[in-house]
């Protein structure tokens, strides 16, 4: 890690609007505790929350300095790979937690990690004034759409974030990649 990053990580943290991260992590513990104590299962609570978790993970590239800080010798993307490290490291321990408090099928981080990696590679290709507001509504809308089309070739498709999350993941970094001068 280059130096520029290192010192950037602090003011980049205190930068970050936490307050719906932290808001989104309560309600759904709290929804976790609930299913848990009723005895429900928790597979579409799990896959709500790695929708969620991915959506906040996303938003927090969201960068207000980004024109002030296009002098400093620190591209774009590694500022973006900070955001997401800063935002993603906690997202992934409520996920563990989560995740603790279930017996649900969708043990492990796959989804999440798909999920907001779809969500980065759709913020990293779409128009600039766009970028964060589509990207971090594309875990939503994944979910969104894999709860609501019939049962079919094209619910399997838009659910394999959730049956196949690191195929998904895989195809969706080597796009980041392929985006990483933009």
């Amino acid at each position: 890690m280059n130096t520029a990053l290192a010192q950037a990580a602090l003011p980049t943290a205190r930068a970050i609007r936490w307050a719906p991260a932290v808001c989104l992590a309560g309600v759904l513990v709290a929804a976790t505790v609930l299913a848990r104590s009723a005895g429900r299962p928790a597979d579409v609570l799990l896959a709500i929350a790695a929708a969620g978790l991915a959506a906040t993970v996303v938003s927090g590239l969201h960068d207000p300095a980004a024109a002030m800080l296009s002098a400093v010798p620190v591209s774009v993307m590694q500022r973006r790979v900070l955001r997401l490290a800063l935002l993603g490291l906690p997202a992934l321990a409520v996920w563990f937690l989560l995740d603790s408090l279930t017996t649900a099928q969708l043990s492990g981080p796959g989804p999440l990690l798909a999920a907001t990696a779809c969500g980065v590679a759709v913020a990293v290709w779409a128009p600039p004034r766009r970028a964060v507001v589509l990207g971090a509504s594309t875990p939503v809308a994944l979910f969104a759409l894999h709860q609501f089309l019939p049962g079919g070739t094209a619910s399997d498709v838009v659910g394999w974030w959730l049956t196949e999350p690191w195929w998904v993941l895989a195809a969706a970094t080597l796009l980041c990649i392929a985006g990483w001068r933009r």
